[in-house]
């Protein structure tokens, strides 16, 4: 079973040409053009829920889930809502590497993703998984205006040149190598002649085949949520750094833990903390105090 986790994948160019100009009905699109001009128009997230006619957790959702009114009333007031049939656009699940089904992704109406969902959600869960996209769009919006004024103020204190925050380049796991952690679950350290720099954080290698290794497909290797705790991601929604030695691998992907209590709970029940997944940056990460 292979878990996910998206990143700002701004996807702008598949809204056109991709699925049926009919709408479902008045809660549920099955156009994307659609959904995304009255996304940006109403200033609200876009959910694309894809489903399969032979998949059961989805057949599931449509009888049980769907047709409840809160849920259908959560629907129109917070997001756009859009289901894509992937054996009808298979082009579309693929751009979105959705592999599992039924599976939930919240955009921004400009394409970005926001958090993703996969599996079958009972009416409650669903309708909050929809609040806090909503919610967490609302904050993305909130912390964008935020620094505008805060761009404004300096050009008119005359700063008209704006400070841009370099790329983070803080060294992953310790500068332990992750290939090697992977491969033998052995903690070996890497060298500052092998590194690279993925999604904005970098990291260090044992030699040259690990690097290469890690080049090639490097998300098998980092750890999952950019190295944030996954217990406290699912239950405040913020990016706290987590710490090596409070690691665990899990479906052969990495997770770290800001303490052995999240870690306990995190194997006790694993799928509840990564089922739902929020899209992160680098620079969204809190350090905590070591």
């Amino acid at each position: 079973m292979k878990k996910l986790l998206f990143f700002g994948f701004v996807i702008t160019a598949i809204f056109y040409g991709g699925s049926s100009r009919i709408q479902a009905d008045e809660v549920w699109y099955t156009d994307l053009d659609q959904a995304r001009k009255v996304a940006k128009e109403t200033n609200r997230p876009i959910l694309c829920h894809f489903f399969a006619d032979w998949c059961g957790p989805c057949h599931q959702m449509e009888q049980q889930v769907f047709p409840h009114q809160q849920v259908r009333q959560r629907l129109r007031s917070s997001v756009v809502a859009v289901k894509i049939d992937v054996k009808k656009y298979p082009h579309l699940s693929n751009r979105f590497g959705v592999t599992s089904l039924p599976t939930d992704l919240f955009l921004e109406p400009d394409g970005k993703e926001i958090l993703q969902s996969t599996g079958f959600r009972n009416s409650n869960d669903y309708m909050g998984l929809v609040m806090r996209a909503r919610t967490r769009y609302a904050d993305l919006l909130a912390t964008r205006e935020s620094a505008k004024k805060q761009l404004n103020t300096d050009s008119l204190a005359g700063n008209d040149q704006p400070v841009i925050p370099a790329a983070a380049t803080e060294v992953m796991l310790g500068g332990y190598c992750p290939v090697s952690l992977w491969k033998s679950r052995r903690w070996e350290k890497g060298a500052l002649q092998f590194q690279s720099d993925y999604k904005g954080q970098r990291y260090h290698f044992a030699n040259a085949e690990n690097l290469k290794t890690f080049k090639q497909t490097p998300g098998r290797f980092i750890p999952q949520f950019l190295g944030c705790d996954p217990v406290v991601v699912w239950e405040t929604d913020r990016a706290v750094a987590g710490k090596i030695q409070f690691g665990a691998f899990y479906d052969e992907q990495l997770y770290l833990f800001t303490n052995d209590q999240n870690r306990k709970r995190f194997k006790a029940a694993p799928d509840q903390f990564i089922k739902t997944q929020v899209v992160l940056h680098s620079d969204q990460i809190e350090r905590v105090v070591r």
